[in-house]
């Protein structure tokens, strides 16, 4: 299929400015069905210093605990969500999914999991807000607007080649009834096919799973670099979505790159490794 999946990387991500200071970015396509809070974080507004400068949502990085809780609460009153309310996904780059309830709530953030090895969730109870992290992979966002369900995920390039995508709407389907053509897609921020360098181990794996002009959209040759390729997770994802049963018109693509925004967004490339983490926020009204 030739696919020219930029056809939707319209200007549909907004920026944020809240009250308290924080920043974030939200989608226009989510955000006109009026179902849905939706959120993806920036480095602006939080409590923490130095390399994690300055709302660090990841607690793995090195930062001092108290201030990336006290980022997590800032983000929340931005958004209009509780802490208490929120589910965090226990991400190992895998392309497992699972269904969350409110059974779940606090879980990754306030309390401690009772699962592991999960890159997407998916729910249908309102009031509950799934969260995935970030550095550069790319969140994927998926609303049914019919069956009132959602569903979040981590996708960096094991989770792409896996498929997290289908397996989120998959499981949305089995959990939920839901019909993938009914879903919306959001392909978020995330590192763009410009500045994603990756080796020929890599190159192999996508080179594989993709073929004809898929192939030619999701990996290339670096000019002037042998054994060096490019690699767009934002294309394999909107095939990744096809596959997964979505149409072409309720995909969406975020044209904004962490590494190219790398004083808005944390970035793990451009730090080299030295940096906090974004997140990603999705909840039912």
């Amino acid at each position: 299929m030739n696919l020219n999946y930029i056809k939707n990387r319209e200007r549909m991500t907004e920026m944020k400015n809240a009250d308290n200071g924080v920043a974030y970015l939200t989608f226009s396509p989510l955000n006109k069905l009026n179902c849905v809070v939706n959120a993806f974080s920036t480095r602006v507004g939080g409590f923490s210093d130095g390399i994690y400068s300055t709302l660090n949502l990841n607690f793995n990085q090195g930062d001092d605990i108290e201030k990336v809780n006290k980022n997590f609460e800032a983000m929340g009153e931005a958004i209009g969500v509780a802490v208490e309310n929120m589910v965090m996904a226990h991400q190992t780059h895998t392309a497992n999914v699972m269904r969350v309830t409110k059974d779940n709530s606090g879980m990754g953030i306030i309390r401690e999991r009772n699962y592991h090895d999960i890159d997407g969730i998916v729910t249908n109870e309102p009031g509950l807000c799934l969260v995935t992290s970030h550095a550069d992979c790319i969140p994927l966002y998926f609303v049914d607007p019919v069956r009132n369900a959602i569903g979040l995920s981590h996708s960096g390039w094991k989770g792409t080649a896996g498929n997290i995508a289908k397996n989120t709407v998959e499981l949305m389907k089995n959990e939920f009834g839901t019909d993938p053509k009914d879903v919306i897609g959001i392909i978020g921020p995330g590192i763009c096919g410009e500045c994603y360098e990756i080796g020929q181990d890599v190159a192999d794996v996508f080179t594989e799973k993709y073929k004809g002009e898929e192939q030619l959209k999701v990996v290339r040759p670096e000019v002037g670099k042998e054994g060096k390729y490019l690699l767009d997770l934002h294309a394999a994802n909107c095939y990744n979505m096809l596959d997964a049963g979505l149409t072409e018109k309720n995909i969406y693509v975020s044209d904004v790159c962490t590494m190219e925004n790398s004083e808005l967004l944390f970035s793990h490339r451009a730090s080299k490794g030295k940096r906090g983490g974004l997140c990603a926020f999705l909840m039912l009204k």
